[in-house]
Parts: structure tokens; C-alpha cells; sequence
């Protein structure tokens, strides 16, 4: 083999190697799973909270609902319906509902593969294990997916925003909190990977679409909190989306805060929008 033969050779080797491995592993490198421990399953008794079980294509899942603690007759006033970040657990919400308002009612999302979920996680998966998280609390709660999408609002934290807005597009809620959520996975990727790699991106999450259209709707309000000093996602990526949807729209950019410690920064903040969002 000549001298040429074998550089070609090597030049393919080392271009095709790191296509192969992304294509291969993106998956690891998105999605976080995690299993739950004792405590979340403590705190999920305390709050009073309800197990549902469900199928979906990935296998056997788990959504956890939390009832109002202001516990009136009848369906809840708001049933807000929570996806967290790639690496967090539903039940991570619990500690935060506490500091809500009493009159929320609360679905917690796993995505497959995460907590007690089977499975694995993708766009689609997590977009049909949303919308049937929802019809197993209609089920649960003795009424039809009809009845409570009027009274469904949706908050996300990062992979979560995502998500929240997958199922607002399902069910055409028009009601959310979006904290720290990206513009799409593919420009993610040429933050972390670059160009040409981003467009190896097989996960496409798109938020700008689902956000467009939840803008158009009757009366759509949304809250959108970022963090200044956001190290994972860009504080850009917050403001363009909410600069998207003018009179919609409301962005607080939030000084000292992180991607890992905006939650817990602004607990009291995320639950003052929640309930000025809920007529």
C-alpha cells in the first residue's frame, strides 16, 4: 500500500471515529437517569402523594401526584404538570411544592428509564409519556383529559422545558414556567461539540416551534426565569425565546444564579409566577 493509501486511510479513520462515537453514545451523553433512594418515597407519603402507574411503548411507567394541600370538592383549580432537568428525578420537586400555592395540584413526571420508569428516554418518548402521565391521573381522578386541560399549566427546568412544552403542544395548554430552557438541541451541540458535529444530533429537541405556537393561543402566558451565570445553557438562549413572543413573553434574568442552583434560588419567585399566571 502506498505512502497516500495509508494517509487517506488514517485521515478517514480519525474523521469517521468521532461521527461513530457520537452516533453511538449520544444517549449517555443527553440523558442522566437516576433511581430513587428512601427519602423521596418518604416525602412522597408525607405530601400525601399518589403512585400512577401506566404503559407506554418503552415498558411499565411511574408519574407521582401531589393534591392540593387547600383540598377543595371536585377537581383541582390548577394541576401543574412538572418535568425536570436531565439529570434530576420528579420527585426532586417535592421540596418545592411546599412553598406553593396551597391550592395547586401537582403531577410529577419521570422520563423512561429515570426513577421507576423502564425504557429510554428520546423526544418521542418523552413526548407520549407526558400526555399519558396525564391520562392516568384523568383516570385517577375519576374524569376525562378534556376535564382537566383547561386547568393544566406546565413548568420545566432545562431538559424539562423541553418536555412542558412538548405537552402543552399536545393539549394545547396555554399556561407555563420555563426555567433555563435551551433553543434547540442541535445548536446545544455546537456549543459543546461544534460544527459540522452538532448536526449529528438525533435527539432534536426544537423549542422555538412548540413555544410559536403555545404564543398564538387564546389568552397564552408564560414565564421564562434564566440564569446570568448559566454555564450549561447560555442566558441567550433564555432571552431569545421570550423575546420570540412579545406581550406573551415575560423573562427575569436572574444575577449570581447557575444552571444547579436556580431552583432552589428562586423557589418563592417560580411560585409568585405560578400563581399569577392562574386566574
Amino acid at each position: 500500500m502506498s505512502v497516500w493509501k495509508r494517509l487517506l486511510r488514517l485521515v478517514a479513520i480519525a474523521a469517521l471515529t468521532p461521527v461513530i462515537f457520537l452516533l453511538g453514545c449520544q444517549s449517555r451523553l443527553i440523558y442522566h437517569p437516576a433511581a430513587y433512594g428512601p427519602e423521596p418515597q418518604a416525602m412522597l407519603r408525607e405530601a400525601r402523594g399518589v403512585r400512577l402507574a401506566f404503559e407506554s411503548s418503552q415498558g411499565r411507567q411511574t408519574a407521582f401526584y401531589i393534591p392540593p394541600r387547600d383540598a377543595p370538592a371536585g377537581l383541582p383549580q390548577a394541576i401543574w404538570v412538572c418535568f425536570g432537568g436531565n439529570a434530576a428525578l420528579a420527585l426532586d420537586w417535592l421540596h418545592l411544592t411546599d412553598v406553593w400555592d396551597d391550592r395547586f395540584a401537582y403531577l410529577l413526571v419521570d422520563y423512561p428509564g429515570y426513577g421507576l420508569c423502564e425504557g429510554n428516554a428520546s423526544p418521542h418518548s418523552i413526548r407520549e409519556t407526558g400526555k399519558a402521565a396525564v391520562t392516568a391521573l384523568a383516570a385517577h381522578l375519576g374524569a376525562t383529559t378534556a376535564d382537566l386541560q383547561p386547568r393544566i399549566a406546565v413548568l420545566g427546568h432545562s431538559l424539562g422545558c423541553a418536555a412542558a412544552l412538548m405537552l402543552a403542544e399536545d393539549l394545547d395548554v396555554c399556561r407555563g414556567v420555563l426555567v433555563s430552557p435551551f433553543t434547540t438541541m442541535t445548536e446545544m451541540g455546537r456549543i459543546v461539540l461544534g460544527w459540522p458535529l452538532c448536526h449529528l444530533n438525533l435527539h432534536r429537541f426544537d423549542n422555538r416551534r412548540p413555544l410559536a405556537r403555545f404564543a398564538r393561543a387564546e389568552g397564552a402566558r408564560i414565564v421564562i426565569f434564566h440564569g446570568a451565570q448559566d454555564e450549561i445553557i447560555p442566558v441567550a438562549m433564555g432571552r431569545e425565546l421570550a423575546a420570540a413572543c412579545p406581550g406573551v413573553a415575560q423573562f427575569h434574568e436572574i444575577a449570581g444564579a447557575h444552571h444547579n442552583d436556580i431552583l432552589g434560588r428562586i423557589d418563592a419567585r417560580i411560585g409568585e409566577a405560578m400563581t399569577a399566571l392562574v386566574p
